[in-house]
């Protein structure tokens, strides 16, 4: 049955009026359709969260990855309605938009870096309890006497590339390295580590923003008196014991 009916929307219609959308950063596209609905069909028209854009909407093009995320009404004259409709997801049928990187100024972030964190913001449709777990680095060395099987946990490393999007490279390899004679001198350098991450389900889609920073830890007299890192100190240990990983 048409929509429209002698002037008027017939019983159960709907008729859009109007369609517009918008792209974030990281290329989630959030879509708002505009229907003119009888007030009585409110209840039986107005659509669920997370219902299909393909499945609800009366646009030529359909959405099957954009699914409703809000909807509102706005009472007209006479027994009409305004549904306003927004979906959010992707309007195309695969693959993930790139991910958007910039860099942020913090003071003393950096070790043999600037001092910045890198920031990811992008979609996913990986688990996004995946992105919290951390990680571990098995360090399995030798010397003339002795063989070493160290494991030291970590965060979630920086990925070489984000959707496709190539990531920063470490500012120098990452290492661990030992050595001293009556005091143990070591220290581990991990280069870009996550350091936060927050994220919200939206769609079929989580968006994600991450940042990354230099993660380094060394014994005491790795520091200076402030709490900065001894890059001179750094270099000048007596290394006994070098992994690079």
């Amino acid at each position: 049955m048409s929509a429209v009916l002698n002037g008027s929307i017939a019983s159960g219609g709907k008729v859009l009026r109007k369609s517009q959308s918008s792209t974030e950063v990281d290329g989630l596209v959030t879509l708002t359709e505009t229907y003119t609905i009888r007030r009585q069909d409110i209840e039986s028209i107005e659509p669920e969260r997370n219902t299909a854009h393909s499945s609800f909407s009366t646009a030529i093009n359909k959405y099957s990855r954009m699914l409703v995320e809000t909807t509102s009404i706005e009472p007209m004259d006479g027994d009409l309605a305004q549904l306003l409709v927004t979906y959010v997801g992707l309007d195309y049928a695969s693959g993930l938009p790139p991910a958007y990187i910039a860099a942020v100024g913090q003071p003393r972030a950096g070790v043999f870096g600037a001092d910045a964190a890198v920031s990811a913001r992008y979609i996913t449709e990986q688990p996004v309890f995946d992105l919290l777990k951390g990680g571990n680095i098995a360090l399995n060395f030798q010397n003339r006497f002795n063989r070493f099987n160290l494991t030291l946990p970590t965060k979630r490393f920086m990925p070489a590339s984000i959707n496709g999007t190539a990531m920063p490279p470490n500012p120098r390899a990452r290492e661990y390295r030992a050595g001293g004679f009556a005091v143990l001198q070591e220290w581990l350098y991990a280069g870009y580590v996550q350091t936060s991450i927050s994220f919200q389900r939206r769609g079929l889609f989580n968006q994600i923003e991450e940042q990354f920073s230099e993660f380094f830890t060394g014994s005491s007299d790795m520091y200076t008196a402030d709490g900065a890192v001894n890059l001179a100190q750094i270099e000048s240990v007596p290394f006994s014991v070098s992994f690079f990983f």
